[in-house]
C-alpha cells in the first residue's frame, strides 16, 4: 500500500516540476523527497508536510498535493500532530490561491484539533493563519484580536519565530487601519527577530511589507530602493507569490514617479506569474494598476476594459457567497466552542454531585459511629443541601442565558437577511419600474399633461422608495464598517454651494428660499467628500421638508480659530423636549410632520451624526419651540 501511494504520489506531481532546481528551497525539497522513499508512518507524514511548506510560494498545486497526502496518512494512523500541520499547510496553499473560504474552513478545523491536543505552538500558528484571512477580508481589528492571542501564547512558550509572525501581521493590520507609525514599530520588531534568527525568508517577506508601508506614506524612492535590493533574495528563494507582489509594488513606485513605461513592464512580469500560478489576488492588483495607467494616458476605453477585468477578478475572490461562508464558519466555530464549554460545565456539575453524595455517606457513617458528632453532621448535611440548591439555580441560569444568546443570534441573522432582501431583491425591480416608465414616456411623445403627470408620479414614488432603502442600508453599513472615514482634502465651500444648487428646485416647489452666507474663498478640511455631501444634504433636506411655504433656510460658514463651523437654520416648528431626547437616534419619528406630506424614515440625523464623528467633527443644535432649529457642524481646518 505504501509503495502504491508513493508511485501515485510522484506521478501526480511530475508534470509540475518546471522551476529551476538550483535554488536553495528546491534543493531542500529534493532532499526531503529522497528521504520520503525510505521513510514510513509518522516520519513520512512529517516529511510530506515539510515538502508542502517548501512549495507554498513556489508551486501551489504541489503544495496542496503533498499536504493532502500527509493528511490522509495522518488520519489513517490517528497521528494528531500530523493532522494539525497538514490542515494548516493545506489551508495556506488554498489561501495563496485566493480561495479564502476553503482556507478558513481548514484553519478552523486545525484550530479545533490543536485545541483538543492543547498544543500552544500549533494553536498560535493557526490563530495567525485565521487572522491573515481577516486581513484579506479587510476586517483589520478582528485580525489583530487573533494575532494578539497568538502573541500571548508565543510569549508563554518563548517562541521567537511565532513572535516575529505576530509582529509582522499586526503591522499589516495597522497599515489597513492607516496607523502607519505604529505599523512601522511592529515591522521593526519583526525584522529584528528575523535578523537575530538569520531567517532569510522571513527578512525577505518583512522587507516587502516595509516597502508597502513606504508606498502608503508617499515615499516611492525609499520603497523602490528596498524592493530592488530585496528582489535578489526573492528570486533566490523562488517565491512566485512574493516575486509577483514585489513587481506590483515596484510598478506602483514608478507610477508615483510618473514613469508609466517602466511600470507597465513590471506589471506584465507580475501578470505572467499570476496567470501561471493562479495568484488571483495579485492579478486583481495588477489589473487595477493597468486601469489607472490607461486612465492617466487618456485611453479611457482601455482603462474601462482593465477595470472590468479587475472587478471580475476581485468579485471571484470576495463575492457575497464566500463572505457569508467565512462569517458562517466563524460563527460555527464560536458555537461549537460554546457547546464544548457547556458540556464541560455539565460534567463538572455531575462530578460535584458525586462529591456531594460521598459527603452524605461520610456524614451518615460519622453519625452511626459517634453520636457525639451528631450536631456537626446535621450542619454538614444542611450545608450540602444548600450547595445542591445553589448549583441547581446556577445551572438553570446558565441554561436560560445560553437560550437567550441563541435567540439573539437568530434575531440578528433575521435582521441581516432583511437587509440583504432590501439590497438585492427590492432595488432591482424598483429601478426597472422607473426605467420602464421613462422608456414608455419617451416612446409616447403624444401624451398630454395628465398622462405625463401620472408617469412622473410613478418615477417620483420610485425615487422615494429607493431613497428610503438607501438610508436603511447606510445605517446598517455604518454599524458594521470601521469607524474611520477616508482622509482627503475637501473644499467645504464647494460642498455647501453644490448642496444649495441641488436643493433649489425642491425648495422653489414649496416657495422656500435657500440663502447662503458663504465666503468665496476656499475653506479646506481633512475628511471624506462623499460623507460631507451626505451630511449637508440630509440637514438641508430636513429643513426643506419641515419648513412651511414662504420661509427662508440659511446656510452659514464661519471660521472660529483653527476650526470651521457650518450651520443650517430653518424657520420650522422647532423641537419639543421629547424630540431633543431622541433626535440623533435611529428610526425615531419627531412631533413635527413634513409640510408637504413628504416621507420621513427617521434615519437622516442618525446618519449625519455618525458621518460627522467618523470625520472627527462635532454636531449640535439650537432650537426653540415655534421659532425654528439651527444645526451646527464643526471640523478642524486642514
Amino acid at each position: 500500500m505504501r509503495l502504491l501511494l508513493l508511485l501515485s504520489f510522484f506521478a501526480g506531481i511530475g508534470t509540475t516540476m518546471s522551476v529551476a532546481q538550483s535554488t536553495p528551497a528546491l534543493s531542500k525539497i529534493d532532499s526531503l523527497k529522497s528521504l520520503s522513499i525510505t521513510s514510513s508512518d509518522s516520519t513520512l507524514v512529517d516529511i510530506y508536510n515539510q515538502i508542502s511548506w517548501g512549495y507554498r510560494n513556489i508551486d501551489i498545486d504541489s503544495s496542496i498535493h503533498f499536504a493532502q497526502q500527509a493528511l490522509w496518512l495522518s488520519r489513517e494512523m490517528s497521528y494528531l500532530n500530523g493532522i494539525n500541520h497538514s490542515l494548516n499547510y493545506l489551508g495556506i496553499a488554498y489561501r495563496n490561491r485566493s480561495n479564502y473560504s476553503k482556507a478558513l474552513e481548514l484553519f478552523f478545523e486545525a484550530l479545533k484539533s490543536s485545541e483538543y491536543s492543547k498544543d500552544l505552538q500549533e494553536i498560535s500558528y493557526t490563530l495567525i493563519n485565521i487572522g491573515n484571512i481577516y486581513i484579506f477580508q479587510t476586517n483589520y481589528q478582528g485580525a489583530i484580536d487573533y494575532f494578539q492571542r497568538a502573541l500571548e501564547n508565543a510569549k508563554i512558550i518563548n517562541d521567537g519565530n511565532i513572535m516575529a509572525y505576530c509582529y509582522l501581521n499586526i503591522g499589516r493590520s495597522l497599515v489597513g487601519l492607516e496607523q502607519y507609525s505604529k505599523a512601522e514599530e511592529y515591522y521593526r520588531q519583526a525584522q529584528e527577530l528575523r535578523t537575530k534568527m538569520n531567517d532569510l525568508e522571513g527578512m525577505v517577506i518583512s522587507n516587502v511589507d516595509m516597502a508597502e508601508l513606504y508606498i502608503k506614506t508617499n515615499l516611492p524612492d525609499k520603497a523602490l530602493s528596498l524592493l530592488t535590493e530585496n528582489l535578489i533574495n526573492v528570486k533566490r528563494l523562488n517565491h512566485t507569490s512574493t516575486l509577483s507582489l514585489s513587481y506590483i509594488n515596484i510598478a506602483r513606485c514608478h507610477i508615483m514617479k510618473n514613469n508609466t513605461v517602466k511600470a507597465k513592464a513590471f506589471i506584465q512580469k507580475s501578470m505572467t506569474l499570476n496567470e501561471a500560478h493562479g495568484l488571483k489576488s495579485n492579478q486583481s492588483q495588477a489589473l487595477q494598476l493597468l486601469s489607472e495607467i490607461s486612465e492617466k494616458s487618456n485611453n479611457y476605453n482601455q482603462a474601462l476594459n482593465y477595470f472590468k477585468l479587475y472587478v471580475a477578478t476581485k468579485d471571484s475572490i470576495f463575492n457575497e457567497e464566500n463572505t457569508r461562508k467565512i462569517e458562517s464558519l466563524h460563527a460555527q466555530y464560536q458555537t461549537e466552542k460554546a457547546e464544548v464549554e457547556t458540556k464541560y460545565l455539565r460534567e463538572q456539575t455531575r462530578l460535584n454531585q458525586v462529591i456531594i453524595e460521598r459527603q452524605r455517606a461520610i456524614i451518615t457513617l460519622a453519625v452511626v459511629a459517634c453520636l457525639l458528632f451528631l450536631t456537626v453532621a446535621i450542619i454538614a448535611f444542611w450545608s450540602s443541601n444548600e450547595r445542591k440548591k445553589l448549583n441547581a439555580q446556577i445551572e438553570d441560569q446558565k441554561e436560560r442565558a445560553y437560550k437567550h444568546n441563541n435567540d439573539l443570534i437568530d434575531i440578528n441573522n433575521e435582521k441581516n437577511n432583511l437587509i440583504r432582501i432590501l439590497s438585492h431583491d427590492l432595488r432591482a425591480p424598483i429601478n426597472n419600474i422607473k426605467g420602464l416608465t421613462e422608456i414608455h414616456q419617451s416612446e409616447h411623445q403624444e401624451f398630454g399633461a395628465s398622462e405625463n403627470h401620472t408617469l412622473n408620479l410613478i418615477k417620483s414614488e420610485s425615487d422615494r422608495i429607493l431613497s428610503m432603502i438607501s438610508k436603511i442600508l447606510n445605517v446598517e453599513a455604518l454599524s458594521t464598517t470601521p469607524k474611520t472615514a477616508n482622509k482627503e482634502r475637501v473644499n467645504i465651500v464647494k460642498v455647501m454651494n453644490d448642496t444649495i444648487t441641488s436643493f433649489n428646485s425642491t425648495a422653489r416647489a414649496k416657495n422656500i428660499t435657500i440663502k447662503g452666507e458663504i465666503s468665496e474663498k476656499a475653506c479646506i478640511i481633512l475628511g471624506d467628500d462623499i460623507h460631507l455631501h451626505q451630511v449637508l444634504e440630509n440637514l438641508v433636506s430636513n429643513a426643506v421638508k419641515f419648513s412651511n411655504p414662504d420661509t427662508t433656510i440659511t446656510l452659514q460658514l464661519n471660521v472660529v480659530g483653527k476650526s470651521v463651523q457650518l450651520s443650517v437654520q430653518d424657520q420650522g416648528p422647532g423641537l419639543t423636549e421629547d424630540d431633543k431626547n431622541k433626535i440623533f437616534k435611529k428610526f425615531q419619528t419627531l412631533s413635527a410632520k413634513p409640510t408637504a406630506n413628504e416621507v420621513s424614515t427617521g434615519l437622516g440625523l442618525s446618519i449625519v451624526k455618525k458621518y460627522v464623528e467618523q470625520m472627527n467633527g462635532k454636531i449640535w443644535y439650537e432650537s426653540e419651540l415655534g421659532e425654528g432649529t439651527k444645526f451646527t457642524v464643526q471640523f478642524e481646518l486642514a
